[in-house]
């Protein structure tokens, strides 16, 4: 495998460090960069800067085989819907801006199961239908969830005015196994427990007991840059399973009765299908949660 140079932005955030040792440990070149100092991958170098200029991502980027973009404000904090939005977008349209000047080979950045809008709504929001694949209509009410439609039609319109392939990775909670459990935990005893502001009350259900380790994340990701895939893409990519003890289909009929169930979920099968790239790309996740441990 060739050596590769690639830019990992949001590299002091979990999952970007994650990525960017991953990739250090694979023989490439990484740069990490962040907004800010912070623990970052042993072997890359960090370089800290405001995604938000389109002179500090040309600088950052030129000369990249990839880039990895996963910076971003991880969920709608503010109430007026405005700094996420702002940053989120333009950001990730200044990378996309650089990577394309730069005639980067792909670009892999991170979308969201968030994008549907179940997981931030105020009002309670279900599928359409389920399994969701990638063709189920957005039903958002915050600006998080606007921003990663934004970026995805931002990719696509780039797409359309380069080489560059843009590939975005509808992950839902993506974490260690410790942390994975916590939340499936927290779920199971959710009217027992005090309130906690990590995880509001009925989090769990609006993500559709979703999850993804996160060592298959940045091994999809690696997956993503050593393909040939063209053009610009999304793909949900989750496990195969849901991080709860009841089965799909009584938690379905709980939480999301009006939910259409298009084909058979079976025991604890995600109502979340991720089909569209284990077919494209030939990897699907590995690292299931132990549910004899919730």
């Amino acid at each position: 495998m060739a050596k590769l140079k690639i830019v990992v932005t949001g590299a002091t955030g979990l999952l970007g460090r994650a990525t960017a040792t991953h990739l250090v440990e694979c023989g490439h070149e990484v740069i990490s960069v962040d907004r800010k100092e912070g623990d970052f991958a042993a072997g890359s170098k960090l370089v800290v800067g405001d995604l938000t200029s389109l002179e500090f991502c040309d600088s950052v980027i030129e000369g990249a085989n990839a880039v990895v973009h996963l910076g971003a404000i991880p969920n709608p904090t503010d109430a007026r819907q405005f700094n996420v939005f702002q940053n989120n977008s333009v950001s990730t349209f200044g990378v996309f801006t650089a990577a394309a000047q730069a005639r980067v080979k792909t670009v892999v950045y991170a979308s969201s199961l968030s994008a549907y809008g179940f997981a931030y709504s105020d009002e309670w929001t279900s599928p359409i239908y389920a399994p969701v694949d990638e063709a189920h209509p957005f039903v958002f009410e915050e600006s998080y969830a606007l921003s990663k439609e934004v970026n995805e039609r931002s990719a696509l319109m780039w797409s359309r005015r380069c080489e560059t392939a843009f590939v975005g990775m509808r992950f839902p909670w993506t974490n260690t196994p410790e942390k994975t459990l916590e939340l499936a935990r927290r779920f199971n005893d959710e009217d027992k427990l005090p309130p906690d502001p990590r995880f509001p009350k009925g989090i769990v259900a609006k993500i559709l007991w979703t999850y993804l380790d996160l060592r298959d994340a940045v091994k999809a990701i690696e997956v993503v840059i050593n393909s040939n895939i063209k053009g610009a893409h999304v793909y949900n990519f989750a496990a195969p399973d849901i991080m709860a003890k009841a089965p799909t289909m009584e938690l379905m009929a709980k939480f999301h009765p009006k939910t259409e169930i298009r084909s058979p979920l079976p025991g604890h099968t995600a109502p979340l299908s991720s089909q569209a790239f284990v077919h494209t790309f030939g990897y699907a996740p590995q690292y299931l949660i132990n549910r004899d441990e919730i």
